[in-house]
């Protein structure tokens, strides 16, 4: 055995056993916190105004129950400067309808991103890639973690939550640090390189899934407006077993209403299952029927859902989509990147092209 070889093992296993207490394995660790708010909120972007100054301006209020995501290191140091250096963090920003600027004495935390709101307009909108949003620390007091997030990251949440006690977010912030390091200096291979896909579709092969609609810029069918369509559809009766595409957590299953009327709208009954090993979110939409429960773990293949036509839509499909895990946070890829052979070709020229 060579040295390097014998290296790259060693240091696995010193960075698996350097924090005791920690019970997410290497290759598991989830470095996202994931949010839900309990009320109205904004979010902030950079913005020059017309007179050469720069403040945070609200660039979305958020209906309550939207889903949000963070670094798990980006939320520690802000609430860390939050307590030590509080004038790092006191952005200038105008407040929603205002036209002074002022400085928040609560603080941001900036490097937020959106993972999921229950409005089909927000949804459509490119805010929704963004991953600079800011947000205000005293808006953090309205949200709450999900059940769905790594044991260690909830922990440590929900103790500053409840006390201010942040010992177990700065234990985890610089144990991530560590396996990010290791990662980089061993050169390890992450999961997501040599775990296939498998169809969210139960027991469909390669060629077996048919597309109905593109990833894309497109006509809503229904809505007869021009929206980005961050998914792929996929032909599936109602009732057809519908699997989580790799292991994961649930991260949520939800119902999306219309805020007036409370029907059923927009993408109908739907999951999303988060891979921390893969770096991928994975939400499945339009279903009938939740096989799973937010918060539960999911192997490959395992039952989570059944298809259907909830929501809005023209037949029954699932639609799918697939959001990657960069520097900066998650944002919306073409699911044919990661479903290759499985769709078949034919029907995606004939939807390309709208023949048939």
């Amino acid at each position: 055995m060579n040295n390097k070889f014998l290296s790259q093992i060693l240091g696995s296993v010193l960075v698996m056993t350097a924090a005791p207490g920690l019970a997410q394995a290497f290759d598991e660790l989830n470095d996202t916190l994931y949010l839900e708010n309990k009320q109205v909120i904004h979010l902030y972007g950079a913005s020059e105004l017309s007179d050469g100054r720069r403040a945070l301006i609200s660039a979305v209020e958020l209906p309550e129950d939207s889903i949000l995501s963070i670094d798990i290191n980006t939320i520690n140091s802000a609430l860390s400067d939050a307590k030590n250096s509080p004038e790092r963090i006191r952005f200038p920003y105008m407040a929603p309808g205002q036209s002074e600027i002022k400085v928040n004495q609560a603080g941001f935390v900036c490097g937020v991103n959106i993972v999921d709101v229950m409005d089909e307009e927000i949804r459509s909108d490119s805010i929704m890639d963004r991953t600079d949003l800011c947000l205000s620390l005293s808006d953090l007091r309205v949200t709450g973690a999900l059940a769905s997030n790594g044991d260690d990251a909830l922990r440590s949440f929900n103790e500053f939550m409840n006390d201010g006690n942040l010992s177990a977010m700065n234990s985890l912030s610089k144990y991530v640090d560590r396996l990010r390091t290791e990662r980089i200096e061993y050169g390890l291979i992450e999961k997501a390189g040599v775990s296939p896909i498998i169809s969210p579709i139960k027991g469909c092969a390669a060629g077996c899934l048919h597309a109905t609609s593109e990833y894309g810029m497109r006509m809503h069918p229904v809505l007869k407006r021009k929206r980005l369509h961050k998914g792929i559809d996929l032909r599936a009766k109602t009732g057809t077993s519908v699997v989580s595409v790799f292991d994961g957590k649930v991260l949520a299953t939800r119902t999306e209403r219309n805020r007036k009327t409370k029907r059923i709208s927009g993408y109908g009954h739907y999951v999303i299952v988060v891979h921390p090993e893969n770096k991928l979110e994975t939400l499945y939409a339009h279903l009938s029927e939740f096989k799973t429960k937010t918060g539960q773990a999911v192997r490959q293949g395992d039952l989570i859902a059944l298809s259907g036509n909830t929501g809005i839509g023209t037949a029954p499909h699932l639609h799918f989509e697939t959001h990657i895990q960069g520097k900066k946070g998650f944002a919306p890829a073409n699911p044919r990147g990661f479903l290759g052979s499985l769709v078949s070709t034919l029907a995606w020229l004939a939807n390309l092209f709208k023949i048939g």
